[in-house]
């Protein structure tokens, strides 16, 4: 009841159109960063602003994603459920997460991907994170 309580402290004090905004942009950026990492989205027609599905790279099986997040860094994402499970995994971009979670989330997806052997270019998927918190808090950025 006390976590419920402050859960609800803190949607009334940002507002529900803001906690939906964030969540919005967070899966916007997540999308983003995904395809720039040669990922393929597991719903490019139908997105969700609560959480991000990824299709495990070929041939792999998306518990090891997960499992890594967990062991090497402490982070918790979801693995696919039903017939799914093994196939996709994913991030989920409601409660207090941010920019800056989504930053470290992203950094270590690509750390996670590489040390597997999927080719990766580290600070591309993050790059596409900070270029769509850029635009949305309209930071000026070298050519722009």
């Amino acid at each position: 009841m006390i976590a419920l309580n402050t859960a609800l402290k803190y949607i009334k004090s940002v507002g529900m159109d803001k906690l939906v905004e964030n969540a919005q942009l967070l899966a916007k950026a997540t999308r983003a960063a995904a395809v720039e990492l040669g990922l393929e989205l597991f719903a490019p027609g139908s997105p969700t602003s609560s959480v991000t599905a990824i299709k495990a790279p070929a041939g792999w099986d998306s518990g090891v994603i997960v499992k890594e997040f967990k062991s090497r860094f402490g982070a918790i994402i979801a693995n696919g459920q039903g017939s799914m499970k093994g196939k996709i995994f994913r991030i989920a971009h409601l409660g207090y997460f941010d920019f800056a979670d989504l930053f470290g989330v992203v950094a270590e997806l690509e750390i996670i991907l590489a040390a597997n052997g999927h080719p990766v270019r580290f600070g591309t998927g993050v790059a596409a994170v900070q270029r769509i918190y850029a635009e949305a808090a309209a930071v000026k950025t070298a050519g722009a």
